[in-house]
């Protein structure tokens, strides 16, 4: 694994060098472990890191420990945005349609915040990895049982192919990248307990979010336990071989922030 690691914080190294980075980091073993990294020596000085977090939703966050964390990376000379929403999602929304909305609110949330700042070239980084495109995975899976799509549906089907990229450059020249896409949230514990990346120890979740335990979620957790996909190639492999990958400008089709969360 840790010639794995070295690849990717090279590659990483090489993608934000000379260029304005925002990353979204939302507290999770994931972003944590890019913080972790993005903050260490070979990375100093090397970019324009503003680091984004959108605390939402509220049951989530600690307050108090955003609030710390805030202190610490302020001392240090980051660039720390927290952006608060005032939006809420209703008791009333289906368990199952409830990551959805909250998607969409924490998009809303960024875009107020970067469109005004947007330059061409920009760099935005996030978390995925692969569990994550097993839960996705298993989504299309459920989508290409239904006889008739939808336009949400062909929508949804763009964001989620998306995901399986590791760059993606929108028509607006903004780039997404995904530097851990080839990393297991057990190979992502396991660097978190590395000794030489605990440079620091914070937190700003209080729980994970019960939305979380959707049964998609927890068949993920099975699919890359199991060793069904054990790394990105035959992941991608598997979408593959069931499904069309969309050709680069077909993603073009919706706005970029789409592709974020």
């Amino acid at each position: 694994m840790e010639n794995k690691l070295n690849t990717m914080t090279r590659d990483l190294k090489n993608t934000v060098a000379n260029r304005n980075v925002y990353f979204l980091w939302s507290g999770g073993n994931d972003s944590n472990l890019l913080l972790r990294i993005l903050r260490s020596s070979n990375f100093a000085n090397l970019c324009n890191l503003n680091i984004v977090t959108i605390p939402f939703p509220d049951h989530v966050y600690d307050e108090a420990k955003i609030n710390a964390t805030k202190d610490i990376l302020t001392k240090q000379n980051l660039n720390f945005h927290l952006l608060h929403t005032k939006e809420n999602i209703a008791d009333s929304v289906p368990y199952a349609k409830a990551c959805l909305f909250c998607k969409e609110i924490r998009r809303k949330r960024f875009l107020e915040y970067y469109l005004p700042l947007q330059k061409e070239g920009d760099l935005i980084i996030t978390g995925h990895n692969l569990a994550d495109l097993m839960s996705y995975y298993i989504e299309l899976c459920i989508m290409q049982l239904r006889l008739e799509k939808s336009e949400s549906e062909d929508n949804r089907f763009l964001e989620v192919t998306n995901k399986w990229l590791k760059s993606y450059i929108t028509n607006e020249s903004i780039e997404i990248y995904r530097p851990l896409i080839n990393f297991s949230q057990t190979e992502i514990s396991k660097l978190l307990d590395d000794t030489e990346l605990m440079q620091f120890e914070i937190t700003i979740t209080a729980q994970k979010c019960y939305w979380l335990n959707q049964r998609k979620r927890l068949l993920q957790d099975y699919m890359v336990n199991a060793d069904i996909v054990s790394n990105y190639e035959k992941c991608f492999s598997l979408l593959q071989s069931n499904f069309r990958i969309p050709k680069p400008e077909e993603f073009w089709k919706l706005p970029f922030d789409t592709y974020l969360m």
